[in-house]
Parts: structure tokens; C-alpha cells; sequence
């Protein structure tokens, strides 16, 4: 299996860009998430959904908690109302500076390992020139098992 065969192109986030935005386009392509570029094109960070919800819906308490929760958090709850101004908001503050990566010719056992060490299901796929070519995930590559029939 290669590595262009589980490849998903995708747009980039920048700065400027909204919540809205970046949910689009990784949506659009089917990714949890997409790189932060900075004005040179340089892939500097990555914008995540999920990374997005966890900051601004749910307290760091909660999320050390979760287990004694239960099925109703009390007040915390995501209205309606919210969520256009979660979306309206810059995706800026929300962009991760850790990036995983690999390169196009990188085994796709390899980039299931990175994904484990890196705990993601995701990985930038960067050329040797520094240029963003596109991300794979574990969907992808399940999906490419799948298509293969094995």
C-alpha cells in the first residue's frame, strides 16, 4: 500500500480565517484537521475540530473529570445561540503548534506508527522542499484496506 494511495489534498488555514472557515474545509475533505500556514506557506501548526470544541466548549476540569460526569454535565451545555459565535470567532487561537509529519515516500506502516507516538489519527505530509502535499489518516487507510479486498 502506498502512502498517495491513502492521501487527502485539502486546503490550509491561515491567518485571518474563522472557526467556520477551517470546520468547512475539514469537513469538506473529510479530515479532522488541516495545517496552519504562515505567510510564506510554511506549515507552522494545524488546525483541529477537535482540538476546537475541547478549548472552547469544555472546561480543562471536565476533561480531567470525564469519567465521573455521567450522562448529564449540569449547566455546562452547548446551546444554539453559541455556536454561531464559536464559528464567527478567528481560528487563531485555536491552532496547535505541534505538528506530526511525514514525507510522500514514507512507508504507510511508518505513518501508522507516527500517528501512534504523536497520539493522532492524523499526519501532515510534507515534501522535501518544505511544501504541504496532504494529510492521511487511519479512515484512509482502513478504507484503502477495504478497497484492496485483503
Amino acid at each position: 500500500m502506498e502512502l498517495k494511495n491513502v492521501m487527502t489534498a485539502t486546503g490550509v488555514a491561515r491567518s485571518g480565517m474563522t472557526v467556520r472557515e477551517g470546520f468547512r474545509e475539514c469537513l469538506r475533505c473529510e479530515v479532522p484537521g488541516i495545517p496552519y500556514v504562515d505567510e510564506s506557506g510554511k506549515v507552522v501548526g494545524r488546525f483541529s475540530i477537535r482540538e476546537t470544541l475541547r478549548r472552547a466548549c469544555i472546561p480543562d476540569v471536565m476533561v480531567k473529570y470525564a469519567d465521573l460526569l455521567g450522562d448529564a454535565p449540569g449547566c455546562l451545555v452547548v446551546s444554539a445561540e453559541h455556536a454561531p459565535q464559536l464559528l464567527d470567532l478567528p481560528l487563531l487561537p485555536f491552532i496547535k503548534y505541534e505538528v506530526a509529519r511525514i514525507t510522500p515516500n514514507c512507508a504507510v506502516a511508518t505513518a501508522v506508527a507516527l500517528m501512534e507516538r504523536h497520539t493522532t489519527n492524523y499526519l501532515f505530509v510534507i515534501d522535501h522542499q518544505n511544501r504541504y502535499v496532504g494529510v492521511v489518516t487511519v479512515w484512509a487507510i482502513a478504507r484503502r484496506m477495504l478497497e484492496l479486498k485483503l
